[in-house]
């Protein structure tokens, strides 16, 4: 992966995700199991991507943007922690568990500030409200047209500035935080793997799991425990 290629990429990519997490579009493109692998087979490294939209795609769902609601932009910080993993696995920076788990780390901080900048963002949305509320006033379809397309660069804006300068952050200091952990960690960092990824299913859980339907998982898990310990006793 050459850096200024790269980074002109992952940009792009950003501004498009960030599109589609709210602004426009939101055919699901943004998803991490969506734009992690298309990423990992746009640098010719597929199982990277695959990788990183499976572990990143549950933690986020619970923090989809709803109406006025907003949490951080988990989708931009997929995005750039898949184009770092990829970065490092390119130049053999260490094993592939420790750079997984380093970049998703780090993509926690991303994640963050994007949803801060989120929030500065509406705020200058809200001046393009006030001007498309004069322009229905005066039946002015071509001037809403254009404020909704000011809206929209503004989103490309955010997602393609956030990931392209998280990412080329990422490319000077995280070689070295990488590079310094031993390989001999990386079966234990291979264990956080499935760390995040029960970590996801467990916020899936609290999507479904009420005090009506708590029974219906108890019952379901009591029975697969059950049908486990019997396989393993007539093996």
């Amino acid at each position: 992966m050459d850096f200024f290629p790269a980074i002109l990429i992952i940009s792009f990519i950003g501004g498009i995700v960030s599109v589609d997490t709210t602004s426009g579009w939101q055919i699901m493109i943004s998803q991490p199991v969506v734009s992690c692998p298309v990423i990992g087979l746009i640098f010719g490294f597929p199982e990277i991507g695959l990788i990183m939209g499976i572990l990143l795609e549950l933690p986020w769902l619970i923090d989809i943007p709803s109406g006025g609601a907003h949490g951080s932009e988990g989708n931009l910080g997929a995005v750039t922690a898949t184009a770092l993993a990829i970065f490092l696995k390119s130049r053999d920076i260490s094993t592939d568990n420790i750079i997984i788990i380093v970049t998703i780390v780090y993509s926690l901080g991303v994640s963050y500030i994007g949803g801060l900048l989120v929030n500065i963002t509406r705020k200058a949305n809200t001046s393009l409200q006030h001007a498309a509320d004069i322009a229905a006033d005066k039946a002015d379809l071509r001037q809403i047209n254009w404020l909704n397309f000011v809206g929209l660069f503004y989103a490309f804006l955010l997602g393609f500035f956030l990931v392209g300068f998280f990412f080329t952050i990422g490319v000077f200091f995280l070689p070295a935080i990488a590079g310094f952990i031993h390989p001999e960690f990386d079966s234990a960092f291979g264990l956080a793997k499935y760390s995040i990824l029960g970590l996801g299913f467990g916020v899936v859980a609290t999507l479904f799991i009420n005090k009506e339907t708590k029974w219906y998982f108890a019952i379901a898990f009591a029975a697969s425990i059950i049908i486990l310990v019997l396989n393993s006793f007539f093996q």
